[in-house]
């Protein structure tokens, strides 16, 4: 489940301030929830080198300052400048800039325990093969009343095997987008801008589309709802007059970054191989538990990013007949099941015995650990279980303890303090 870019944490980016404009978008971002240093161009590779930041945004190409788009640079790891993450039409919005930073930060950070994972999946004798599908097509799905730009977009996007498929009512595109997977969705703002905001809130509140880009097709030269757009989730907000290349451009810089995002939750996936896994519940085991803890610890201290861990503890009552029973069990097995899916696909969920698991959160802040806490506690709370007496169900009792990882501490230390303090603390009874 989406819990946000940066886990609720301040995030570190410098900004070029070598005009008015710079100096605008360093004053706009602090408010966005970002911790921002400024320089002037000629001192970037000395901040870089000396206090890298997590991202660096300049109104501007490095290599060649008097362009105008906005460039958007995310580093992880030792800093340098390669290249753009991502390339904003000028005058880019400072939300715009904020969601990008926070979505390139986050998929850098999946990718990034994708790898990890698979290394620790196959040091442990589960080989993965996650590979893309050779010509796999790309698509893009087009919303509202016909307009020339389809058909120039449709006609650039061709020669690269994406497919554009207009849908011209707000009725026939969540068909569409229950359907079938896309890309990106380009929203005609003309004759009504509140539709086109409407889908991109109803995008961002729908766990399988809130990733997918949002871009608002505008004939205006400057859209004067801008602040509202991307509040309310657009991605990007094309001019309905640009050429097809231009159109092309913009719509494959962010296709590409979904199209990342999707490969790495599928190498995610693809590391839940049985020899890992706990047969009941398809959590991982705890001997592959104790050794990837260990990797996301040396994780966060590399990047001195926060790591979360949440120790759980449920138990049943007497309604569900023998600790070791039949009912007992199969509530057990069934709410581990459920476990996984109350995370993201790059938490790591582990089944420790019967009864206790250890969730791991990487770049999770304590604040955001414990809401994850509640959603479980909620969850649970909600499920009935068959007892015994069929005529009387029962609820699990459940108690958790939210931990973060400290600096020098190993993931046996962080695994038995977490483990130490669930076990101390008196059951709760989850009411029915």
């Amino acid at each position: 489940m989406a819990r946000g870019g940066v886990m609720g944490r301040m995030v570190d980016l410098v900004v070029a301030t070598d005009s008015s404009a710079h100096r605008d978008l360093a004053s706009a971002l602090p408010r966005l929830g970002f911790r921002v240093r400024t320089c002037d161009f000629s001192e970037i590779s000395g901040v870089l080198r000396e206090a890298p930041p997590e991202a660096l945004v300049t109104l501007g190409d490095l290599t060649h300052p008097i362009a105008h788009p906005a460039s958007v640079h995310i580093h992880a790891g030792p800093c340098s400048v390669v290249g753009p993450d991502a390339l904003l039409l000028a005058p880019a919005h400072p939300i715009q800039i904020a969601s990008r930073v926070r979505a390139l930060l986050r998929l850098k950070m999946i990718e990034f325990i994708a790898r990890v994972r698979r290394q620790d999946a196959e040091a442990h004798g589960a080989p993965i093969n996650s590979k893309p599908r050779a010509g796999q097509s790309s698509a893009i799905l087009y919303v509202g009343a016909p307009d020339p730009a389809f058909m120039r977009l449709q006609h650039a996007l061709k020669a690269s095997q994406t497919d554009v498929i207009a849908a011209f009512s707000t009725f026939n595109a969540f068909d569409y987008l229950h359907e079938r997977t896309f890309d990106a969705v380009v929203l005609n703002t003309d004759p009504d801008p509140e539709l086109a905001h409407t889908v991109c809130s109803a995008m961002r509140r729908n766990t399988r589309l809130f990733h997918t880009p949002a871009l608002l097709l505008t004939r205006s030269e400057v859209y004067a709802s801008a602040d509202e757009a991307f509040a309310r989730g657009a991605s990007d907000i094309l001019p309905a007059n640009a050429s097809g290349d231009e159109l092309k451009s913009r719509v494959i810089a962010l296709t590409a970054e979904r199209q990342r995002r999707r490969q790495a939750k599928a190498l995610l996936e693809a590391c839940r191989q049985p020899v890992l896994l706990d047969d009941a519940s398809d959590l991982f085991s705890p001997d592959f538990g104790h050794a990837h803890l260990g990797s996301l610890i040396q994780a966060a201290a590399d990047y001195q990013t926060p790591l979360c861990v949440i120790a759980l503890a449920v138990n049943t009552p007497r309604e569900a007949g023998p600790a070791d029973g039949q009912a007992a069990h199969h509530a057990l097995d069934q709410f581990a099941s459920m476990l996984r899916h109350c995370v993201r696909a790059e938490d790591f969920a582990m089944r420790i015995d019967a009864n206790r698991f250890l969730l791991a959160l990487p770049s999770t802040s304590s604040e955001e650990a414990r809401n994850v806490a509640s959603r479980v506690s909620a969850i649970a709370e909600c499920t009935a279980y068959e007892g015994v007496d069929p005529l009387s169900p029962f609820r699990l009792e459940l108690t958790s303890c939210v931990d973060q990882w400290t600096a020098e501490e190993s993931a046996e230390r962080l695994y038995e303090r977490a483990l130490a303090r669930v076990d101390a603390r008196p059951v709760r009874l989850v009411a029915s």
